[in-house]
């Protein structure tokens, strides 16, 4: 999450946070306001980009302040609560889950993929018809989360197997933009019969990924 230092914050209810001031691997440390400052310090899963210049927390500001207003950074063993609640939604598919043994056989040259995924949170994700379907929002195991739209959004839980390449800015997956919704877009995260099904159905694409 490189180059976000002091851009600007805002919660889901559209209020005002103040700006980034600092990342460790686990949280982001916003500050807000001029004299008597007031530190938040929060799990990096809320942060998400809104427009080219602003950042959006997935939480209402009274949300934030109730949660992680703070003057000093957690500790180790505050942190471990503070992951708890970040995480509170990820149940089924972890957040930034690491898999070294994962390999994709990519259709554009026949290669295998080795995708950094703890790069790819944020990247846009296109269909096989190049239509942009949205952010990743998360990595799971299994899936990518993609997150289409901020406060009315749609997300998406996409089996890895489905992408077909990586091109530094965007992951390509070999669905048309016609079957997305259909196919991926779920109100919660999936079940485990669900997530079984998805990836049976993955399995069963002719061998282009």
């Amino acid at each position: 999450m490189k180059g976000i230092l002091h851009k600007k914050v805002s919660s889901l209810d559209g209020k005002e946070l103040g700006s980034i001031e600092s990342i460790s691997p686990d949280y982001v440390e916003l500050v807000e306001g001029g004299i008597n400052k007031k530190h938040y310090f929060l799990p990096k899963s809320y942060l998400k980009e809104f427009g080219e210049k602003n950042f959006c927390v997935l939480l209402t500001k009274n949300e934030v302040k109730n949660r992680y207003k703070r003057h000093d950074p957690p500790t180790s063993s505050e942190l471990q609560s503070i992951e708890g609640l970040g995480k509170k939604y990820h149940e089924v598919i972890p957040f930034m889950a690491k898999e070294p043994g994962l390999e994709l056989k990519g259709e554009q040259f026949g290669d295998i993929l080795r995708i950094p995924w703890e790069e790819v949170i944020h990247k846009h994700i296109r269909t096989s018809d190049n239509i942009d379907i949205g952010d990743v929002d998360r990595i799971g195991n299994e899936f990518i989360v993609v997150r289409d739209g901020i406060v009315h959004s749609h997300m998406y839980y996409i089996p890895k197997q489905y992408i077909t390449h990586y091109d530094g800015s965007s992951l390509w997956i070999t669905v048309p933009n016609e079957l997305i919704s259909v196919k991926f877009e779920r109100k919660g995260e999936p079940t485990e019969e669900e997530i079984d099904m998805l990836i049976s159905e993955a399995s069963d694409q002719p061998p282009t990924i």
